[in-house]
Formats: structure tokens, sequence, C-alpha cells
């Protein structure tokens, strides 16, 4: 590699999608990630309406829509009385593109980009190299990693640490990561069984049980995710799940399986910076958030959608490097004025039910303007074009008047 390409460590989602977007305007991009393929495990899945026109943008929405499935409703149900509760995405037909979420495990979606990136010849993915160190001059990066073969280094121009909340290179740059950590754990798990019949794609509220239900596949395929306490030991989560399961679901006819669970502690947690001289931060590396909105992987694909964009002008067009500045106090100002308070609002609501909670859930419902506000929050965690080319609702997909997102 030359020292004008960049080596993007961590072949998630987000990695993929930078990758895949430096690529695309002719960068030299090598991905790094220790393990041998992409993971197959229970982790986001829903990808709203304002970050669908990013994946247009780059040539994979088709792709991932042919094997996900689209959800055109926001919805809750209340685990002691049964009351359904729906939003209709549906509403924001004049405000983007794609008034629907695209459903997908992110492991298929990582698969669809990895596609794309692997029939573009200034890409190469590297597996099974893990990262373990790095040095930076004024000139590059030295990257330090361990393989089969033994240890060896790797020289770019430039590095993107996509490496998830435990992130190598967060560490390797001496880095905080700033914040708090919630006083649960979240379990979440794949399973089959008669959902259909029974939940409500969503929500699940209730102080004791509450659990974020979704549907992954149109086969019968769901994501079934619950909140214990943190200070409970690891061992015997199983033993718990299963006691969930019995709490919450029916005890005839649902034929339930739990195909693969894993466990993961919540957070709201930044680096003090996304930048520190030529590496850079992006997605869970950059900053975490509890999932319940679904918030982390699409706050992870709008950095990627602006760092690919900024990144790109530097190595190519020779641009000032100060777009990666703004690229990393817009993206962090994001995260704290946005997705951290929005995300945390629906975690409350639905693991830690008021009535008031209830009640501007129920209203944000049962009225089409204040339904827009709420569906459209999550255009907040966009960042329109740091060169100037495309202005915020270019950026996901139409022309509405900014006081759309007032008050949501």
């Amino acid at each position: 590699m030359s020292d004008n390409g960049v080596i993007i460590v961590g072949a998630g989602p987000v990695g993929l999608i930078t990758a895949l977007g430096l690529a695309q305007r002719g960068v030299e991009v090598t991905l790094l990630d220790g393990a041998d393929d992409i993971l197959d495990e229970p982790r986001g899945m829903t990808y709203h309406w304002a970050v669908l026109a990013g994946l247009e943008r780059l040539g994979v929405l088709d792709d991932a829509m042919a094997i996900g499935w689209l959800n055109h409703d926001w919805s809750a149900q209340i685990h002691a009385t049964g009351e359904r509760i729906s939003m209709d995405i549906g509403l924001l037909k004049d405000d983007v593109r794609h008034p629907y979420s695209l459903i997908l495990g992110q492991d298929a979606l990582g698969g669809v980009v990895k596609e794309h990136l692997e029939r573009l010849p200034n890409a190469t993915i590297r597996w099974g190299h893990r990262v373990t160190g790095l040095d930076q001059d004024g000139s590059g990066v030295t990257v330090h990693v361990e393989t089969a073969d033994g240890a060896h280094d790797l020289r770019c121009g430039w590095l993107v640490g996509a490496d998830g909340g435990r992130s190598v290179v967060r560490r390797e740059l001496g880095l905080g990561f700033e914040g708090m950590t919630w006083d649960e754990r979240f379990v979440a798990t794949n399973c089959r069984g008669g959902y259909d019949d029974h939940f409500v794609s969503g929500y699940l509220v209730d102080a004791e049980h509450g659990a974020v239900i979704h549907k992954i596949t149109q086969d019968g395929l769901w994501r079934h995710t619950f909140a214990e306490p943190l200070d409970l030991p690891e061992e015997g989560i199983e033993e718990r799940i299963a006691a969930h399961f019995r709490a919450v679901l029916p005890e005839e006819d649902f034929d339930h399986k739990m195909l693969l669970w894993r466990h993961y502690r919540m957070h709201q947690r930044s680096a003090q910076t996304y930048r520190v001289g030529r590496a850079l931060l992006a997605g869970d590396a950059a900053h975490v958030t509890n999932p319940t909105r679904g918030f982390g992987l699409v706050g992870g694909m709008f950095d990627a959608f602006a760092l690919a964009e900024a990144l790109g002008a530097v190595v190519l067009d020779h641009a000032d490097d100060v777009l990666l500045d703004r690229y990393a106090e817009e993206r962090k100002r994001v995260f704290w004025d946005y997705t951290t308070p929005i995300s945390s609002q629906a975690k409350r609501m639905v693991f830690e039910p008021t009535q008031e909670r209830l009640d501007a859930f129920r209203e944000a419902a049962a009225d089409p303007a204040k339904t827009r506000q709420y569906l459209l929050s999550g255009v907040a965690l966009a960042t329109p074009s740091l060169l100037g080319t495309m202005d915020l609702w270019e950026t996901v997909g139409a022309s509405p008047s900014l006081d759309a997102l007032r008050g949501a």
C-alpha cells in the first residue's frame, strides 16, 4: 500500500461502508479484521428511513432490499394490558424518499457491502489480521498486525478505526471513552416461534419484562432483546433467559426456539475526539449508545458517509485536512446533542415506563404532525456534506423544511 492509501480497521458495517465510499471515489483502501469473515451475531438490524438514501448513493440499497424486508410502522405493546400503539412511517412520504425502515441483520448487510467492495480493484480485505498497535508520523501511519504467519507491519497515509466499542485504535491513540454505563445489560437472542400472532414488531413495554422484539426475516426469525441488572453474574444468563421467556411468552402453541444469544453492556460514551493526526474514528470506536431506538448503527453509518467524502477529498484532491477536524467535531456534536438524548428517552420509555412517558408515545401515535416529529428525529443524526455538495435533506433523500425537526 502506498503512503497515500487508507487502512480501515474493522470489517463491520461501518468499516465496510467507509471502505466502499472511499474506494468508489478512487482511494486505495485496505480493510483489516482479526476474524476470518463477517461475524454472524445478534446485533443491529434496523435501518431507518433517514439512512437509506446514503445506501442508495453507494449502490447497495437495491441488493439489501432484495434480501431484507420493509417495515412500515413503528410500534409498541404494553405487556401488562396488551395495548398496541403504532405510528405509520408512511406519513413521511413527503419528507423522505424512503418512508419505511429496512430490516436486515447487520451481518447480511455487511455481506452485501462486501460483495460490492470486492468488485473494486483498489480495495482489499485482509481477514485474520489482528491489529496490535500503531505509530504515526507526519507522512503516514504504521500499523502493527498479528496474523497466522506471524507479526507484520503495514504502512498507509491515513488510518480509520472502525473496530467497535473496545477499539484497539482508540486505545492506541490514548483516548478515553467519556460518558456513562447503564445499570442494566442487554441480552439479545435470535428466536423462532409464534411471535406474529402475539407481539408487535417493536417495543414490549414493562418495568420488569420490557424488551425490544423485532422480526428479522419474513420467514419467522425474530430478535428478542431484554434487559437485566448489570450486577447479576454472567454465569446463569441462560437460565435467566429461560425465565424471561416463561414470563412473557404464551404457554401454549408458541413453539419457541432460541437459536443464538449474546449479552453486552449498554453505554452512552464518546471518545474525546474522533481525530488524532492521521488517524480517525468512526462508529462504535468513536461513540456507543444503547440500541433501543436503533441509533447505534445508524449513527455509525452517517459517520461513514461523512468520513468517506471528507477523507476522499483530502487524499485525492489535496483538500485542506481541516475537513477532517470538521468531521470529528460535527459527529461528536451529533452524538451528544441528538443520539444520546433520543436513545436514552426511548430506553426509559420501554424499560422504565411511567404514565407520562406512555401518554407522550400515545399522543405522538395519535397525531400525524407529532408522528412526523417523532420519526423525523432520526434525521438529526445526519451530517450534510462537509464539502457543501449536499444539504441535510439531499443527504437523507428529500427536501422539506428543517422546521420539521424542531421539537422532535
